[in-house]
């Protein structure tokens, strides 16, 4: 997956809807889209059929978010992602 499709997963989760949570902040979010962002390079570096699934649970993930969904999930699923680039 070209990572300008990870770059525009990532931008969505800036919705207004994402950012009324009170978890999980505009800021700490940002912080770990960015970090997100640069584990699933790392990612896709070692295990390339793992970062597709990545990205599809993240692409459900923000469609999740954006219909209202909880922001601190998609939160914990961004801390789930840079924990497994650190492994």
């Amino acid at each position: 997956m070209k990572l300008s499709t990870l770059t525009f997963i990532a931008a969505m989760t800036f919705s207004s809807a994402a950012l009324a949570d009170d978890a999980c902040t505009a800021e700490s979010l940002q912080s770990k889209v960015t970090e997100a962002t640069m584990a699933m390079q790392t990612i896709a570096a070692k295990d390339p059929a793992r970062m597709q699934e990545l990205a599809l649970e993240m692409q459900a993930k923000t469609t999740e978010m954006q219909s209202g969904g909880d922001l601190t999930a998609v939160c914990a699923f961004y801390d789930k992602v840079i924990a497994e680039a650190a492994n």
